[in-house]
């Protein structure tokens, strides 16, 4: 066994942020926790130098200071360890003589993302797949403790910016070390006690979903489903977004909710999602672990129209944004939702719309869903942004259930979506359909 990476002359020490330190403790503690991996995976097209773009690597390494931590100590004592620049771990494979390099590559992607990232020795690896002499694939596999969703499009920006001009400047962002401490302060004293305050407030008497109780774990593990959107309907919503002066997450978030309470039949509807928790402009160029987890829950009135339950769902998502530095986990005791299950059970995600390719000397980078790595979560659903295959995906790790009912959520979610940002005045109840019964 690798022995854990000790402090060097040069490396600095600093106090682990409040999200890491509970990353830490629910990996080590929950046994059915998912994956600790969190990539920068993307398509590479064009004539690719590698020696290039391995140096590019390193120089993004050496702009985030995320990339080279490693950790020691555990629960309120973690620290993180930030050492100094040094090549980061690289490999390439050349599959372009296989049989089907397309379908090596799925497969070994597979295996990368399984294999842990061993965060005490270092965070990050980086793997590239050759499939022809204009086509690779890059895995830049980073432990989760260093990074989030958020920040694999500034990496891809910058790592792209290094493949053209290793000399060009870098942005005037926070250090992560900064942010923690920064969250250390605030997470304080009169701070604490607001969010705490609101939070007790706004979960009083909640309910999570009951979409049915698990057994155990899903028959021949975690499961994928897709849905496409028809074309013209992410631009509805968009339209629809603009027209009352909301967000188009707001927007997919009660056609959720809809859904939600077409299989449940409930009126109170809690669910989990990860906030980017960036409202401050020294973080938004920041590379490492700042999201955080927050619970919104919305009273859906069936008689009402699907506008109604936007602005409603409006107003959750900015209460939300205003008190998201605290996470979930941190809820004062009692102060979760009732129901079966944990908090986190079901999760509803929209990637942030951000930059998901960048061209530089004739190459192009290309972001991808991993969706080979699952979820960390029971059920997760999370919106592809609006791109060129916009699309919700659903991870499954328990049997709640079926392989059927799992498309037929998703089918039934972008139906919601299509017909409630087109006619945003029909009501709740007849989007869900609810005379159809409950599906699960």
């Amino acid at each position: 066994m690798t022995p854990i990476l000790a402090p060097g002359p040069d490396s600095v020490t600093a106090p682990a942020s409040v999200s890491q330190r509970l990353l830490w403790m629910i990996q080590h503690y929950r046994s059915d926790f998912g994956a600790l991996s969190c990539p920068l995976l993307c398509r590479i097209s064009g004539p690719v130098d590698l020696d290039r773009l391995r140096a590019a690597l390193d120089e993004v390494a050496r702009r985030h200071a995320s990339l080279r931590t490693t950790f020691q100590g555990r629960g309120a004592r973690l620290s993180q360890v930030i050492h100094p620049p040094r090549p980061m771990p690289f490999e390439v494979r050349d599959l372009s003589a296989t049989a089907d390099p397309s379908r090596t590559l799925a497969q070994e992607t597979v295996e990368e993302l399984a294999r842990p990232v061993p965060v005490d020795q270092w965070p990050t690896r980086a793997t590239v797949w050759r499939l022809a002499t204009d086509h690779h694939a890059l895995c830049l596999n980073l432990h989760h403790l260093v990074t989030d969703a958020y920040s694999t499009g500034v990496l891809l920006a910058d790592l792209a910016t290094c493949y053209g001009d290793p000399g060009a400047p870098i942005g005037d962002s926070w250090s992560y070390a900064h942010f923690a401490q920064w969250q250390h302060d605030r997470l304080r004293g009169p701070e604490l006690d607001r969010q705490r305050s609101y939070w007790r407030d706004r979960l009083a008497g909640g309910q999570l979903p009951s979409l049915g109780r698990p057994t155990g774990a899903r028959p021949g593990g975690p499961a994928v489903a897709e849905a496409g959107f028809p074309a013209g309907v992410l631009p509805a919503v968009r339209e629809l977004a603009a027209r009352i002066g909301t967000t188009p997450f707001v927007v997919l978030l009660a056609a959720f909710y809809t859904n939600l309470h077409r299989h449940t039949g409930q009126t109170d509807v809690c669910v989990a999602s990860m906030y980017a928790n960036r409202s401050r402009p020294e973080v938004r160029e920041t590379v490492g672990l700042i999201a955080n987890m927050v619970l919104l829950r919305t009273l859906v009135d069936p008689a009402a129209s699907f506008l109604d339950l936007v602005r409603a769902a409006h107003r959750t998502a900015v209460g939300a944004l205003v008190n998201q530095d605290l996470p979930v986990q941190m809820l004062p005791a009692g102060a979760a939702p009732t129901g079966p299950g944990r908090p986190d059970d079901v999760v509803f995600n929209v990637m942030a719309d951000l930059a998901r390719a960048a061209t530089v000397r004739d190459v192009t980078f290309e972001l991808e869903l991993p969706v080979q790595l699952g979820s960390r979560f029971p059920l997760e659903q999370t919106v592809v942004p609006i791109g060129a295959e916009p699309r919700a995906v659903l991870f499954r790790a328990d049997d709640r259930m079926t392989d059927d009912t799992a498309a037929e959520f998703l089918a039934g979610y972008v139906r919601i979506v299509g017909d409630g940002a087109v006619d945003p005045s029909r009501r709740v109840v007849d989007l869900a359909g609810r005379s159809a019964g409950h599906v699960v």
